[in-house]
């Protein structure tokens, strides 16, 4: 017992991990898919539960980080939604961060959701911002914990107790009968002593905790609705407590004085429900399931622990033949109430679920699903042990029973202290369940960061609202949606027709006029047709809708369309060419023509594959190594030979190789170590110092170098990019940061993520300006806004693997080489969606990564000597493709059939367990 009550304690004391928040975001106006008109004044939210107002508001900032509400958060239409007001709203896009305070169940619950005003549209990419929403609970889980356990073995000590010894034929030990009930009393009043130390421990955890989240004093939060049901649970803790003490007195345990503990109980786990699911869900018959569950699990789990703490002991007082006809005759008796209460979860669980979530589907992706299969494995492994008892142990037992000797109480002590185990580990994840998120919380949360399969979008004339849908968004055949109405979302009086117009100017494709069929019409709702455009192929095209008035100018609106196909929709092949000699190929160029130049880390070479003959050149020189290389404005290929501290360029017309060292840098005791190289467009180039905290730039018109002292010790400059402005980008992959040169004048500015990158050794700029960084030891890739001054990151989908070199390809996908995995990565920043493509040749040791002409990509392989190009292919897409099966397995077609086999499984097991009680009474006391 001292070792159980020195558990308990641990446990007492340990969080629960892996909990989320209950109010979830239903619904807010304006929403995150449609723009809201110029001008609005409101910013609404709807949750899933009540929530309280005195802990719970709405701010809104604009695009600059200011708060611009008026800071009035109150109430709307009830409870479960809350309003703020702002001024006039002009286009923008504009966060919304909200903080509420669950009045079930006591959960803070930050969030945050971008929502566009006017002729906007907002960037995908955005939702991938890391926003203030915390989703983990594990101090509530942790605080928690110990009373669903303590309230789980008294209230099963005292049902066990009434049922099962209180009803016991003690006849057979009726001599030592008075000794036995002493002893029995002290075990149950030790075992039940312990579950209300762990129910008042943790009543003080849950207010401190509540008091940490709201960051206020323990009385203010006992001021709050969970507050009030927290006084009422700790009230009835102090009283169970005081019976405790009243019953400890006595050295008898009869059934009279249990009556007033198990009432107190009863009272004790309402509580539980009055702050569960149950509760949050609205419905009174789930809050009477919530509340009989709880009791029947409370029956089965603290049985447990009752037989194996205070019954087997108590029975260990007893010599051996009646130690063993006690326990044996204790096994259908006990088996009678774990099945009837197991009769009872069967119904209870699987209809309380139906009552919070039916949707099969969002209970299998949600992490609530995971929990509860991972209860009913638990739970399973438990019922086994049952099993065992019965068809195992007592079988046996009733064999050897005519011999003399049986042997049943050692083997019950051990299987059942297991059981006690698990039921531990079980109502840890009772805890989990308690304090997590529903299924339509945790995957409502999930949608509302996926881009839907199909492109929508809500423009804004002048005097019209244009709600836009075309699906499936790529080559070939596309079904195209159009809703014309004015601001209030009500239909033109003087408008029944639409024009759409497709056209590609850069392939030299004109206006085609699209037919477009009025299919729905109603005064008090907006316009609607419906057409068929085609893509002819992914890139940019021009749709241009315009809808025809009759007493007023037309109103028309042009898109700038990015038709791509998403990651799942290429097919990729891998070609492979291998270098005619050993090697080291490192870093790949392509050098605007034909060919693709490579660095060998090997030797002092340079390697030239030709695009068109697909054939290896190498150009030796007198050095040690080529590493990165870049071209200047004259199409010189240039490299560093990092061990002999030398850049050079190779002249592709002559083919001769020209070297140049570069000065010694303080501290002129060590070497210099130049690695990245950069051309800008002035011919100049630059190299990164990585060991001596420089960037050095020679001018080759005037054979000078310049160096650029960084402000940082050991910042230890590693990539180099230029911008369409002329400026150098570095990155410092020992600060975590990147910069800036204006090549014009030599000035730097340095930008740092929050937390600092990690490891950032690759750089490369998309056509929009944005920045891409490779974090190699962060295991990520982040893009940098330059305008915004934000970072974006993206975890890569294997853990193992280092992210360094990218490029882009015709889709502007972003690339990148994971050089410890055979597999590369792709990012497409439009659909927020990432891949891997695997490379054939193991140890392929990818680093470095460029693209041709064609904006085909190309990798090389430093360890398996060889380059690579992978070829991508457009699968086309039909809408009928992409329209849901019309086969959808629902709840109830799952459960039903489940509840009805294991209320007959539970009725004969039942049956079975009352003639064995009957024939072992019989048998035993012959």
């Amino acid at each position: 017992m001292k070792k159980f009550l020195i558990l308990l304690l641990i446990l007492s004391s340990a969080s629960i991990p892996f909990v989320s928040a209950h109010p979830f975001t239903e619904e807010t106006i304006p929403s995150l898919t449609s723009n809201a008109p110029t001008g609005i004044t409101e910013v609404i939210v709807f949750y899933s539960e009540p929530v309280d107002i005195d802990f719970s508001e709405i701010k809104v900032f604009d695009s600059d980080g200011n708060q611009i509400d008026k800071k009035d958060t109150t109430y709307y239409e009830g409870e479960t939604s809350l309003i703020v007001t702002t001024p006039p709203l002009e286009d923008g896009i504009f966060t919304a961060s909200t903080k509420v305070l669950s009045k079930v169940d006591g959960h803070l619950v930050p969030s945050a959701f971008l929502f566009a005003v006017g002729n906007v549209v907002i960037d995908p990419s955005l939702f991938n911002q890391e926003r203030p929403s915390e989703i983990v609970f594990l101090p509530e889980a942790g605080a928690r914990f110990p009373g669903i356990l303590g309230q789980t073995i008294v209230l099963g000590a005292v049902i066990a107790s009434l049922i099962i010894w209180g009803t016991q034929n003690k006849q057979l030990i009726k001599e030592e009968f008075e000794k036995i009930e002493n002893f029995h009393h002290g075990k149950f009043m030790s075992i039940t002593g312990i579950g209300l130390v762990l129910i008042f421990i943790s009543n003080i955890l849950m207010i401190a905790v509540q008091s940490v989240r709201l960051e206020v004093s323990p009385i203010d939060a006992i001021q709050t609705d969970f507050g009030s049901t927290w006084v009422i649970r700790m009230i009835i803790t102090i009283i169970s407590l005081g019976i405790w003490f009243s019953m400890d007195r006595r050295k008898i345990l009869s059934k009279k004085n249990q009556i007033p503990l198990l009432a107190s109980m009863l009272a004790l786990i309402s509580t539980s429900s009055l702050i569960g699911h149950g509760a949050a869900s609205g419905e009174t018959p789930a809050l009477v399931l919530d509340y009989i569950h709880n009791l029947v699990s409370a029956i089965w789990i603290g049985g447990i622990f009752y037989f194996v703490f205070v019954l087997l002991p108590t029975f260990s007082q007893l010599k051996e033949p009646k130690r063993e006809k006690m326990s044996l005759l204790l096994i259908p008796r006990f088996s009678i109430a774990f099945i009837i209460a197991l009769g009872v979860v069967i119904i209870t669980g699987p209809t309380l679920m139906w009552f919070l979530e039916s949707d099969v589907g969002l209970i299998t992706q949600s992490v609530y699903g995971q929990l509860i299969i991972l209860k009913i494995v638990i739970a399973a492994i438990i019922i086994g042990f049952g099993g065992f008892f019965q068809f195992k142990v007592q079988k046996n037992a009733e064999k050897d029973f005519l011999s003399g000797k049986i042997s049943v109480h050692k083997k019950l002590k051990r299987s059942l202290k297991v059981d006690a185990a698990l039921g531990i580990v079980l109502l840890g994840v009772v805890a989990l369940l308690t304090n997590g998120t529903l299924p339509a919380g945790e995957i409502q949360k999930v949608d509302a960061q996926e881009i839907i399969y199909g492109f929508k979008t809500i423009e804004f004339t002048e005097n019209a609202k244009f709600d836009i849908n075309i699906s499936p968004f790529s080559s070939g055949t596309n079904t195209i949606l159009v809703k014309v109405s004015d601001f209030e979302g009500n239909q033109i009086h003087d408008s029944n027709q639409v024009k759409v117009k497709i056209s590609n100017p850069s392939k030299n494709i004109s206006p085609i006029e699209v037919s477009m069929e009025l299919t729905k019409q109603d005064e008090d709702r907006p316009i609607e047709f419906q057409g068929e455009l085609t893509f002819g192929f992914s890139g940019e095209w021009l749709v241009e809708i315009e809808a025809q008035r009759t007493e007023n100018a037309n109103e028309s609106k042009l898109l700038n369309l990015l038709v791509k196909p998403r990651l799942g929709d290429i097919q990729t092949q891998v070609i492979e060419y291998e270098l005619p000699e050993d090697a080291k190929p490192l870093y790949p160029l392509y050098d605007g023509s034909n060919s693709i130049w490579i660095s060998d880390a090997s030797a002092p070479r340079l390697w030239q594959f030709s695009l068109e003959t697909q054939e290896f050149t190498s150009y030796s020189f007198d050095g040690l190594t080529t590493t990165f290389l870049t071209q200047d404005n004259k199409g010189n290929i240039w490299f560093t030979d990092t061990p002999r501290n030398q850049i050079g360029f190779l002249d592709p017309n002559t083919k001769k190789i020209t070297t140049k060292s570069i000065p010694k840098l303080d501290p002129v005791i060590s070497e210099n170590t130049p690695l990245v190289i950069q051309s800008d467009f002035d011919g100049n180039i630059w190299i990164t110092i990585v060991n001596k905290d420089r960037i050095v730039k020679y001018s080759p018109e005037i054979d000078k170098f310049e160096e650029i002292v960084l402000s940082q010790k050991e910042s230890l400059p590693f990539a180099l990019a230029i911008d369409d402005d002329g400026k150098i980008w570095y990155s410092t992959t020992g600060a975590g940061k990147i910069g800036y040169i204006d090549s014009e004048d030599n000035k730097m500015r340095e930008f740092s993520a929050e937390p600092p990158l990690q490891g950032p050794e690759a750089l490369l700029f998309d056509d929009d300006g944005n920045l891409w960084i490779a974090e190699h030891t962060g295991l990520g890739i982040a893009r940098f806004n330059p305008v915004l001054e934000t970072f974006d990151r993206i975890s890569i989908l294997d853990d193992e693997a280092l992210p360094f070199g990218m490029t882009f390809d015709k889709y502007g996908n972003v690339w990148f080489a994971q050089h410890t995995v055979d597999n590369i990565g792709v990012y497409d920043p439009d659909n927020n969606n990432l891949i891997e493509v695997p490379i054939p040749t193991e140890t392929s040791f990818v680093q470095f990564m460029t693209s041709d002409g064609n904006d085909n990509v190309w990798f090389v392989e430093q360890q398996s000597n060889k380059i690579g190009t992978i070829k991508i292919t457009e699968i086309p897409i039909i809408p009928s493709q992409i329209q849901t099966n019309g086969f959808e397995l629902k709840y109830t077609e799952i459960v039903s059939p489940l509840i009805a086999l294991g209320i007959i499984a539970t009725s004969l097991f039942y049956v079975k367990s009352i003639q064995d009680k009957r024939r072992l009474n019989s048998l035993i006391n012959s």
